[in-house]
């Protein structure tokens, strides 16, 4: 299986064939893989897990993990404050607050691709999980700058979040996610073509 071929199968429309994997540690605990988490006065390595493990029935060497990000300050009532991206800001719906994380893909247990993706949280137990949205700028300036004419996300990492939201059991979610709202044309390039262009 080719690497593009192994993408292609982490999107929503494969969810009949993950299986979300009962329990968190000790799997998580266990992974192969290694990060950096890349602060200058810590320089130690931490083993890479995650909230959640998923894993392709059909083939199980290829699974993923992912966390939901820890929310330190999920008490500040500044929207600002808790990260609130602006494209959040601008939705039609009101966030309690937003966190940042990577989906790891695994094969053999050891990674091969990773996509940032944004953790939204509405309240009264409600969230899930966005692609990770991006300015689109005009190409004219106006007074020096280009103003942002509207957002934009892969498709690929549209439908790699809707898979997420199956094994979560986000059924609520779906009224308020914005990814439609915000990005109603994804862009259709294949995740490696993108990173071959430099995007």
């Amino acid at each position: 299986m080719s690497l593009r071929e192994l993408l292609d199968l982490c999107q929503d429309t494969h969810s009949d064939d993950w299986v979300l994997m009962p329990g968190n540690r000790p799997a998580t605990a266990m992974l192969a893989g290694v990060f950096d988490p890349g602060m200058k006065d810590e320089a130690r390595t931490r083993t890479l897990d995650g909230h959640s493990i998923a894993v392709y029935e059909p083939d199980p060497k290829l699974s993923m993990v992912w966390p939901v990000p820890e929310e330190p300050a999920a008490e500040r009532s500044d929207r600002f404050e808790r990260g609130l991206p602006d494209w959040a800001e601008e939705d039609s719906e009101e966030f309690k607050s937003a966190r940042v994380a990577y989906t790891v893909i695994l094969l053999g247990g050891a990674p091969v691709w990773q996509e940032a993706v944004w953790y939204l949280d509405w309240g009264s137990g409600i969230g899930g999980y966005v692609p990770y949205i991006e300015p689109v700028f005009s190409d004219e300036y106006e007074e020096h700058e280009r103003p942002r004419t509207g957002w934009q996300a892969s498709l690929w990492a549209v439908k790699l979040a809707r898979l997420m939201n199956t094994f979560e059991g986000t059924h609520h979610w779906h009224p308020h996610d914005p990814t439609m709202r915000l990005v109603p044309e994804p862009n259709k390039m294949h995740p490696i073509d993108a990173r071959r262009a430099g995007h």
